[in-house]
């Protein structure tokens, strides 16, 4: 069987070296995931569950650290959005951070209808350096 293909653009993430890996830690009254490596067919389920886990179990409302993904498929959309919907139903919200140019390139090229509050690094995503703003798809400048 071939490896899934992931969707990139023409900046590539970060590096990161070795298998996937998603940790989460607590800042203040959220919760920061840092996912490392790929986000593919394989991965997503892991990913899915330490999501539901920390939004259902935790805290619901998160930061999900995208810097370190070295290639994302459509599945990780996916389990971004649906992540993001658990999380409003328990009272939070989701937001990615530094996933740069790709993360828009992958929800372009996927057609992805559901879209992604983003903001460009850890700090401005997090509430005590960057108030809620709803209804935005994009803080990048």
């Amino acid at each position: 069987m071939n490896p899934p293909r992931a969707i990139r653009s023409a900046h590539r993430p970060a590096a990161a070296s070795g298998p996937f890996v998603c940790s989460w830690s607590a800042v203040g009254d959220c919760a920061v995931v840092r996912v490392a490596g790929t986000v593919d067919v394989r991965t997503a389920p892991t990913f899915a569950h330490e999501l539901q886990h920390v939004i259902t179990t935790k805290l619901p409302r998160l930061v999900v650290d995208l810097r370190r993904v070295t290639a994302m498929e459509a599945t990780g959309l996916d389990v971004l959005a649906d992540a993001h919907e658990l999380a409003v139903r328990h009272g939070g919200w989701l937001r990615a951070s530094g996933a740069g140019q790709w993360l828009a390139d992958l929800t372009r090229a996927t057609g992805a209808g559901r879209p992604l509050d983003h903001y460009p690094t850890l700090a401005e995503a997090l509430p005590a350096y960057r108030p809620a703003i709803s209804g935005l798809t994009s803080h990048a400048t």
